[in-house]
């Protein structure tokens, strides 16, 4: 869980509860839910412990949003109407689910960007 990498990351930079909520503009209460699991993260408070503690935000979501090497990346060429197909896909699945309901929603859309921009740039 992410509450547990950020205790971990804090204790090993030794700091304090109460340090890293006046950073973040909390109160170390507040701050001991969100350590504790009792306050669910938002994006902002992973932007704001990521600066504070001085670590990338995949790093913060690693336990909850791993991302592993596929065992086999096909080699071959595929075409542009499977790409499209798959694309499609994917779009249908986002379309069902409620926005507001998830968390990695907005990592989801800024990974669907970078996709968009890379396939702007292909030739």
């Amino acid at each position: 869980m992410p509450e547990t990498i950020i205790r971990k990351v804090r204790e090993q930079r030794n700091y304090t509860q109460d340090f890293v909520a006046k950073q973040m503009g909390i109160s170390q209460n507040a701050y001991s839910k969100i350590e504790n699991g009792y306050t669910q993260l938002t994006v902002k408070h992973i932007k704001e412990l990521s600066k504070i503690l001085e670590v990338s935000l995949m790093e913060l979501l690693r336990d909850d949003f791993e991302i592993h090497k596929p065992n086999h990346i096909h080699t071959e060429s595929i075409n542009k109407d499977n790409l499209l197909m798959a694309i499609n896909q994917i779009a249908d699945k986002l379309n069902e689910k409620h926005p507001q309901k998830h968390d990695f929603y907005p990592i989801v859309m800024s990974l669907l960007q970078t996709v968009d921009t890379t396939v702007d740039n292909i030739h």
